[in-house]
C-alpha cells in the first residue's frame, strides 16, 4: 500500500492535478480576497459617506435648535413683564400680558425654526401662546392643553438639552425656562427640523430617521418603505449590520438634544458602490467558478487519461502482456505519437524477448551441464585411491563389493544431461554411496534416513542430496570419531505453494562463518574457495531451475555440526521434469 501511494504521489498525473488544483485555489483565494476587500472598501466608503452626510444634517438641525434657543432667550430678556404676571395688580398684569403677547408674535413671525412660544403663569393661570403657520389649530389647542396639564410644572433648567414630547400624534422638541412660578416654553416640530436640515434627493434605497434616545421614530425623510423594520430602533451603536436581515444603519447623536439621527440603507445598495474594475474582478471570479469543471474535464481528457493509458500499458508490459496496445484515438497529436511509439516498442520487445529467451534457454542448459560436470571429477580420484589401498590389504571381497557399488554409482552418474529424479532413486544412490564409504572407513559411519512415503516420488535435481553427503565425508570425516549423518525429507510449503523440505545434518565441525555469510546472505557464491565449489554449484543450479534465491540455507547446530536445508518447489520440479523428458 505504501509503495502504491508513493508511486501515485510521484506520478505525472498526481503532480499535474495537484499543480492545477493549487493554481486554481490560489486564483480563487486572490479573487475572493479581492472581492471581499472591494466590498469592505465600498462598505467603509458608504459608511464614511453616510457619516459625513449626517454630520451636515445634524449641524443644520443643531443650528435650527440653537436659533429656537435664541428666540426663547429674546423672550426671557423681558424679565420685568414676565415678573409682572404674578403681580396682585390686575391692571399691571393686563398690560404685561399685552406686551408679552406682542413679543411672542414678533419672534414667531421672524423665526424660521420655532413653531410655538408660550408663557404660562401658574398662580393666575395666565397662558400666552403664539404659533407659526406650520401648526394646525388642533395642534395649537393640544399644545395649550399639554402645557396646562403639567408640562409647565416640571423642573426646567437653563442648561437642559432639548427633549421630546408627543402632541396630537405629532412629535415636538421642547425647551423651557422657569422664572419664579412662570415658565417660558419653546416648541419645534420634528418634521420642521427635518425640513430645515435640507434632506432631499435621497434614493429609493435610503431612509433618514430622527429618533429619541430609546429609538422611537420622531420624523423621517426618504422614499424607502420601513414596513419590515420594528421600532424602537436599536440605534445605540454607531453602525448596525443586517438590520432586519437586509439593512445597514449608521447613527449619530445630536449635540443639542436627546435625539439621534440614523441613516438606513439596503445592504444590496452597497454593491452599487463597486467601481468598474471591481465589477470586472467579481465577474471574473464568477466566470472562473463555472470554468473550473470545464478546465478539469479538458485536462482529464487531453492529458490525464492519455498518461494513465500509457501507465497502464507500461504495467501490462511489466506483467508480461506483450500483446497489449494503447488506444490513441481522440488524444492530441503528441500523445498519438507517443502511443504509436509505445505500440511499436511493445512489438519490438516481444520479438527481442522471444529471441533472447531462446538464447537464454540454450545458455542455461550448457551452464547446467557444466555445473554438473564440476561436481563429479573428484569422486573418481577417491574411488581409484580406495581400490588401490584395498589391494595392498588383500581385501578381495571388499574390492568386489566396492567395484559392484561403484558400477551402480557410475551408471547413476552417467545418465547424461541434467536429470530430474525421484527422491527414492536419489536415496538409493546415496545408500550405495554409503556402502562404498563403509568399505573405506569400517565402523566409522552412522547414518539415518527419515523420508515421508508421500514424497518418495517427488522429482528433485540429480545429486542435490549427494553433493552435501559427499561434502560431509570430505570435511567432517575424522579417524578419531565416527561420522553421523541424518537425512530427513518431508512435505512443506514455500511462499504459499507445496514444496519438499530436505534436511541434512552431520556431526562434524560445521561450516566456516565465511561460507555461512556468502551462501545465506549473498547471491554471489562465485567467490567461494575451490573445495567449496559444490555448494556454489548447487545454489546456482537451484536458482536456474526454480527462479528463486532462497531455496538453500546452511547453518551450524550447537554441539552437533553442519545443517543443510533445501526447499524444492514441487510444481516447479514437475514442470522441469516434463521439459527435460
Amino acid at each position: 500500500m505504501n509503495i502504491k501511494r508513493r508511486i501515485h504521489k510521484d506520478s505525472l498525473v498526481f503532480k499535474l492535478s495537484t499543480g492545477t488544483a493549487v493554481v486554481m485555489i490560489i486564483l480563487f483565494a486572490v479573487l475572493i480576497t479581492s472581492n471581499l476587500y472591494s466590498l469592505y472598501v465600498v462598505r467603509t466608503n458608504t459608511i464614511n459617506s453616510a457619516m459625513s452626510e449626517m454630520k451636515i444634517h445634524i449641524r443644520d438641525i443643531d443650528n435650527s435648535l440653537n436659533n429656537a434657543v435664541n428666540d426663547l432667550n429674546e423672550v426671557a430678556m423681558n424679565i420685568d413683564d414676565i415678573t409682572a404676571l404674578k403681580s396682585s395688580n390686575e391692571s399691571e398684569r393686563y398690560f404685561s400680558t399685552m406686551r408679552l403677547s406682542d413679543i411672542l408674535s414678533e419672534r414667531i413671525n421672524i423665526s424660521k425654526t420655532t413653531d410655538a412660544l408660550a408663557i404660562y403663569n401658574h398662580e393666575h393661570g395666565i397662558l400666552l401662546f403664539s404659533n407659526s403657520s406650520r401648526l394646525s389649530s388642533q395642534e395649537k389647542i393640544s399644545a395649550a392643553d399639554v402645557i396646562r396639564a403639567g408640562l409647565s410644572s416640571q423642573n426646567h433648567k437653563l442648561n437642559d438639552l432639548w427633549s421630546t414630547v408627543e402632541i396630537n400624534k405629532k412629535n415636538f422638541f421642547i425647551k423651557a425656562y422657569d422664572f419664579s412660578g412662570t415658565t417660558i416654553i419653546s416648541l419645534v416640530k420634528a418634521d420642521t427640523l427635518m425640513t430645515l436640515a435640507n434632506i432631499k434627493d435621497l434614493s429609493t434605497e435610503q431612509q433618514i430617521v430622527l429618533t429619541d434616545k430609546a429609538g422611537n421614530s420622531l420624523a423621517r425623510a426618504g422614499n424607502m418603505s420601513l414596513s419590515d423594520i420594528n421600532f424602537p430602533l436599536g440605534n445605540d451603536q454607531q453602525v448596525v449590520n443586517n438590520l432586519a436581515g437586509k439593512y445597514l444603519m449608521i447613527s449619530t447623536d445630536l449635540d443639542s438634544s436627546y435625539a439621534r439621527l440614523s441613516t438606513i440603507l439596503k445592504e444590496k445598495s452597497v454593491l452599487l458602490g463597486l467601481g468598474y474594475i471591481q465589477w470586472v474582478i467579481v465577474i471574473l471570479g464568477i466566470v472562473s467558478i463555472f470554468l473550473v469543471p470545464y478546465i478539469i474535464n479538458y485536462l482529464n481528457k487531453e492529458i490525464i487519461k492519455p498518461v494513465r493509458a500509457l501507465v497502464v500499458g507500461t504495467r501490462q508490459l511489466e506483467q508480461g502482456n506483450l500483446d497489449y496496445q494503447v488506444d490513441g484515438k481522440g488524444s492530441s497529436f503528441e500523445f498519438q505519437t507517443l502511443n504509436n511509439s509505445f505500440n511499436s516498442m511493445a512489438k519490438e520487445i516481444k520479438t527481442l524477448k522471444i529471441s533472447a529467451y531462446e538464447e537464454k534457454i540454450e545458455l542455461q542448459k550448457a551452464e547446467l551441464k557444466y555445473l554438473q560436470m564440476q561436481i563429479r571429477p573428484h569422486f573418481f580420484l577417491n574411488a581409484l585411491t580406495t581400490v588401490h589401498s584395498l589391494t595392498y590389504k588383500d581385501k578381495n571381497e571388499d574390492i568386489r563389493k566396492f567395484i559392484d557399488a561403484l558400477s551402480k554409482h557410475l551408471r547413476y552418474m552417467f545418465k547424461g544431461g541434467l536429470n530430474m529424479v525421484p527422491i527414492n532413486e536419489e536415496i538409493e544412490y546415496i545408500k550405495n554411496y554409503f556402502c562404498m564409504q563403509e568399505i573405506r572407513f569400517p565402523n566409522s559411519i552412522f547414518y539415518v534416513f527419515d523420508v515421508e512415503a508421500s514424497v518418495e516420488q517427488e522429482q528433485i535435481p540429480q545429486f542435490i542430496i549427494h553433493t552435501f553427503v559427499e561434502n560431509s565425508f570430505k570435511y567432517a570425516m575424522t579417524l578419531e570419531e565416527p561420522l553421523s549423518i541424518f537425512i530427513k525429507i518431508k512435505k512443506d510449503t514455500l511462499d504459499g505453494e507445496d514444496a519438499v523440505k530436505i534436511v541434512i545434518e552431520d556431526s562434524g565441525e560445521g561450516f566456516p562463518q565465511e561460507v555461512l555469510d556468502k551462501v545465506n546472505n549473498s547471491e554471489d557464491t562465485n567467490t567461494l574457495d575451490g573445495y567449496r565449489i559444490g555448494i556454489a554449484n548447487i545454489k546456482r543450479t537451484l536458482s536456474l531451475l526454480y527462479r528463486k534465491n532462497n531455496l538453500l540455507k546452511i547453518s551450524n547446530v550447537e554441539d552437533l555440526g553442519g545443517r543443510v536445508e533445501i526447499m524444492i518447489p514441487t510444481q516447479k520440479g514437475d514442470k522441469n521434469e516434463t521439459d527435460n523428458s
